[in-house]
């Protein structure tokens, strides 16, 4: 878990990731001379003469035989040297983020873009890009373009060959103004002109479960457009009277922290939710307040690509008895980092590794070990069957049976 963002499994390959939960530091390397005073010091990356040599020596190797040499770009090279000192380094969730990467990184955290509005993926096997869903109400859905569309071009510019993130950026733009999309429907070829928006990532599902007392909220992923999707899911199905809920955060990978710790204030008592730990033994402990709770019977779905905040959300929910955990265990990530941006102005490149770890209320470390459901049910992909245009299976049905027999 990152300390304001998450990764994890996602829940559509597309324009939404999961992600860990990372914060953003007012730490900032400022200059050269700060770098070095901490380069000098005597720490196994500190660097001394045999590296320096070493290094010369495969650069005067490289310029003298590589065929092209030529070619060779130094801003290349170097970031390629960053992003191998913190792949080195033993952490699986430290990284190097180029300015373009962080700028991408920090927009969909914010879970807000310019663009047609609408889930998108990349066909594993011929590489064609469909358009899974359209947001409705959004850009796309309002110039007609459905779900199965396979995108053609876009401004003209043909788009076999590109991958899901290059068709991506080349749909994302400023909002007012419009992109050309052609795509391919039924054996037709349909052009529609798509005005961009600034559009909030639906990150929340809700409804009353057909035939029942029962509210349902998916959460795909905790940004920060969650936080205000998910106190409005609830709020409108208490206000249809619904008598107990679940929540399914299976697959979730993750998302911020500041988002989690918002959406536990609207359900749990007031209270500690969870607290981090350093290497120094200093940390931080986060709170609920009295303001405001879910006090219905409750049941949070999980599963083994439920990550970080997820598991955040979980553990909590568990330690204070305000939810039966159904499902599979958890993923088992336990431990936040931190991005530093590396320029004054904070807009990147920077670096990620992890700096604390996390503890539910009841001092659980789960890193490695994951939450651990009340009531174990393993996933049977025979059992899905879509009604209402909802798709049960056996774990939703036993949550459904669970809060029926309370």
């Amino acid at each position: 878990m990152d300390n304001e963002k998450d990764s994890g499994s996602s829940f559509i390959k597309g324009l939404i990731t999961g992600s860990l939960i990372t914060v953003v530091v007012v730490i900032i390397i400022f200059a050269i001379p700060v770098a070095r005073n901490i380069m000098i010091k005597n720490t196994p990356y500190a660097v001394d003469a045999g590296f320096i040599r070493q290094f010369e020596s495969i650069q005067a190797y490289l310029d003298k035989y590589y065929l092209d040499s030529d070619k060779m770009d130094k801003e290349t090279i170097q970031e390629g040297m960053y992003k191998g000192m913190l792949a080195s380094i033993g952490d699986k969730y430290a990284a190097y983020y180029t300015e373009d990467d962080f700028a991408s990184l920090m927009e969909k955290n914010e879970g807000k873009y310019g663009g047609i509005g609408s889930y998108v993926s990349q066909n594993p096997e011929n590489g064609s890009i469909v358009i899974v869903k359209p947001f409705a109400g959004g850009p796309a859905d309002k110039a007609g373009l459905k779900s199965g569309d396979i995108i053609l071009a876009i401004n003209g510019t043909q788009v076999t060959g590109m991958t899901l993130d290059e068709v991506i950026d080349i749909m994302k733009g400023d909002e007012n103004t419009s992109v050309k999309v052609k795509v391919l429907r039924d054996g037709e070829i349909i052009t529609a002109d798509v005005e961009r928006e600034v559009v909030d990532v639906p990150t929340v599902m809700h409804r009353i479960i057909e035939n029942t007392n029962i509210g349902y909220i998916y959460i795909s992923a905790f940004e920060d457009v969650t936080v205000n999707q998910f106190r409005e899911a609830i709020d409108d199905i208490e206000s249809k009277g619904a008598g107990s809920l679940i929540i399914d955060i299976r697959d979730n990978g993750g998302g911020m922290l500041s988002a989690v710790i918002d959406m536990l204030d609207r359900v749990l008592p007031e209270g500690l939710v969870m607290y981090t730990e350093t290497k120094d033994g200093d940390g931080k402990k986060y709170y609920s307040t009295n303001d405001e709770s879910y006090d219905k019977p409750m049941v949070v779905l999980i599963n083994g690509y439920s990550a970080s905040a997820s598991e955040v959300f979980a553990g909590a929910v568990q330690d204070f008895k305000a939810a039966t955990i159904i499902g599979t265990k958890s993923f088992g990530k336990g431990v936040v980092q931190t991005i530093i941006p590396l320029d004054k102005y904070k807009k990147g490149p920077a670096i990620k590794f992890t700096t604390a770890r996390y503890y539910t209320p009841n001092g659980r470390n789960i890193d490695g070990i994951g939450i651990t459901p009340d009531i174990e049910v393993e996933y049977d992909s025979g059992s899905v069957e879509v009604k209402d245009d909802f798709a049960y299976d056996n774990q939703i049905r036993e949550a459904i049976s669970f809060l029926n027999g309370q």
